[in-house]
C-alpha cells in the first residue's frame, strides 16, 4: 500500500511535469500570508525525513553529503490558501494534486525556503516525507541535474520506496553523478571555495616585529621589543582538506642587548566545510631557547604547549573569524641576587572574535579577545604571591594591505581589562600574547 502511494504521488509529478510552476519568487497571490511553520504534521514529518535519510546513511552516497542539512536547516513556511498558479517558467514540477492545486514551490538552488499550501496539510506522512525528500533533492543536488524533474524524481522514490537501501540509491544516484563530479570529498557535493579563503593559499613566510607597551612597576626583566621569523608550509592534503607544519624564530630586544627568543613548533590542519567555512585546527610548542646562564635572569624560560579551532567565513565585504584555545599549565625559575624565584603559570582558556571589513585591497578590522588563566603563583625566600584564577580582556586594530600574494598588517594589542594586578607577564607567553600591557606590531607576508 504504501508503495502505491509512493507511486501515485510520484506519479503526479510527471503527469503535471509541462505545467507545474516551481519557486517561491512568482508574482501569484499565494505570496500573501505566509507563515513559518514550527509544529504540526509539516513539521513531524521533516523529522521523520531526516530519521529516514540517516538510516540509509545518505551521507555516504557520492552526491548527497548535502541532503539531510539542506532539509534539516530548511525554513518552512504555509500559506493561507491554495494556488492554482502553474506556468512553465521554474523547471522542476513539485507535487499538486488532481485539481491541480499545488503542494509546494521551492526556489531550485541551496538553503532556499519552502513554501507549503493547505492541501499538503492533508497528505498522509508517508507523501509529506516524500515531498521533503523531493524538495531538498532540489536544492542540494549538482545544478546541472536538480532542476531535471525525472532524476529527481527517480532518486527520491529510491530513497523513500519500502524496500530502499543504501545500495539501492547509490546505484539510481551513480547513474546522474559520475565520480567526476563528486568532488574531493566523497559524498557531499563540495561548495565552491573563494578565491578569497585561506584555504586557497594557505602557506606562508613571514617577517614582523613587535614593540612592547612600558611593562607594570616591578618588572626585573624587561623586554622591549621582538623580531619574528615566521614559515608555514602545507605539503599534505587535498583542495578540500590539508595539513602542514611551521616554526617561527625570534630574537628579543632587551636593555642594551638582544638574546634569542623561543622557538615555536606549528602543526595545522584547514579544511573548507560544506557551509562554506574555513575551519582550522592547530597545535603548537614553543620551546625556551636560552641558555643556563641567560635562564637565571629571565622569568620567561619555559615552554607553553597550545591547542586550539579557528572557524573563518569571508564574505564579499565582511570577515569574521573565532578562536578557541588553550595553553597549558608550565613553570619557570628566575634567580634575583642568592635567592631562586618561581614562576607556576596556569592553564589558560583563550576565546577571541576578529571581524572585519573589506574595502578592496584592505582589510579593516579588529579583535576582541578575553583570557581566562587559572592562576599565577611567584614564590621564593620570604616571598609569596598567589592571587589565583584571572582574567584579561584585550582588543586592538587588525589592518591589513594586500597586493598580489603579499600582505603588509599592522596590529596593536591593548589590555582593556584585567583582574588585580594581571597582565601579559601573567601568562608566561611570549611569542603568544607577548607581555607588559601591551604591544603595537608591523608584518610583511607572502602567500603561496
Amino acid at each position: 500500500m504504501r508503495l502505491l502511494v509512493l507511486m501515485y504521488l510520484l506519479g503526479t509529478i510527471h503527469a503535471n511535469a509541462a505545467v507545474v510552476r516551481i519557486g517561491n519568487g512568482d508574482e501569484g497571490s499565494d505570496l500573501e500570508g505566509v507563515e513559518e511553520v514550527s509544529s504540526g504534521i509539516i513539521s513531524t514529518s521533516r523529522t521523520e525525513t531526516v530519521k529516514l535519510l540517516k538510516s540509509l546513511n545518505i551521507n555516504a552516497v557520492r552526491g548527497l553529503g548535502s541532503l539531510i542539512p539542506e532539509i534539516e536547516s530548511n525554513k518552512l513556511y504555509l500559506a493561507q490558501k491554495d494556488s492554482l498558479e502553474l506556468d512553465t517558467v521554474d523547471q522542476g514540477s513539485f507535487h499538486v494534486d488532481m485539481k491541480g492545486r499545488v503542494y509546494a514551490r521551492t526556489f531550485s538552488e541551496p538553503h532556499a525556503p519552502t513554501r507549503f499550501f493547505p492541501v499538503a496539510t492533508h497528505l498522509a506522512k508517508d507523501q509529506l516525507v516524500a515531498l521533503h525528500v523531493h524538495e531538498g533533492l532540489h536544492r542540494s543536488l549538482p545544478p546541472e541535474i536538480r532542476t531535471n524533474e525525472s532524476i529527481v524524481s527517480e532518486i527520491t522514490l529510491a530513497i523513500t520506496s519500502p524496500d530502499s537501501s543504501f545500495d539501492r540509491v547509490q546505484a539510481v544516484v551513480s547513474k546522474y553523478i559520475p565520480d567526476e563530479q563528486s568532488g574531493a570529498v566523497a559524498g557531499p557535493t563540495p561548495v565552491k571555495i573563494p578565491d578569497n579563503a585561506k584555504i586557497k593559499n594557505p602557506s606562508e613566510f613571514s617577517y614582523g616585529y613587535r614593540n612592547f607597551f612600558k611593562p607594570i612597576s616591578g618588572t626585573t626583566y624587561q623586554v622591549n621589543g621582538m623580531h619574528v621569523l615566521e614559515t608555514e608550509l602545507y605539503p599534505f592534503g587535498s583542495e578540500y582538506a590539508i595539513s602542514g607544519v611551521g616554526f617561527e624564530l625570534s630574537l628579543i630586544n632587551l636593555l642594551g642587548h638582544s638574546v634569542m627568543g623561543p622557538l615555536r613548533l606549528n602543526f595545522e590542519s584547514k579544511m573548507w566545510s560544506l557551509r562554506g567555512f574555513d575551519v582550522g585546527f592547530w597545535g603548537t610548542v614553543s620551546l625556551n631557547t636560552l641558555s643556563a646562564d641567560e635562564l637565571k635572569t629571565s622569568p620567561y624560560g619555559r615552554d607553553t604547549v597550545h591547542l586550539g579551532m579557528s572557524i573563518r567565513k569571508d564574505l564579499k565585504v565582511f570577515s569574521v573569524e573565532n578562536i578557541v584555545g588553550y595553553t597549558f599549565k608550565g613553570q619557570s625559575i628566575q634567580k634575583i641576587g642568592a635567592i631562586p624565584y618561581t614562576y607556576n603559570y596556569g592553564g589558560v582558556v583563550e576565546v577571541s572574535t576578529h571581524p572585519a571589513v573589506m574595502l578592496s585591497n584592505f582589510r579593516v578590522g579588529g579583535f576582541l579577545e578575553f583570557l581566562l588563566g587559572d592562576g599565577y603563583e611567584v614564590s621564593g625566600g620570604a616571598f609569596d604571591y598567589n592571587p589565583g584564577r584571572f582574567r584579561i580582556l584585550s582588543g586592538g586594530p587588525e589592518l591589513e594591505y594586500r597586493f598580489n600574494s603579499m600582505a603588509l598588517t599592522l596590529t596593536g594589542r591593548f589590555l582593556i581589562n584585567a583582574t588585580q594586578d594581571a597582565s601579559y607577564d601573567s601568562l608566561g607567553d611570549l611569542l603568544g600574547v607577548g607581555v607588559a600591557q601591551g604591544n603595537i606590531g608591523l608584518k610583511w607576508s607572502y602567500f603561496f
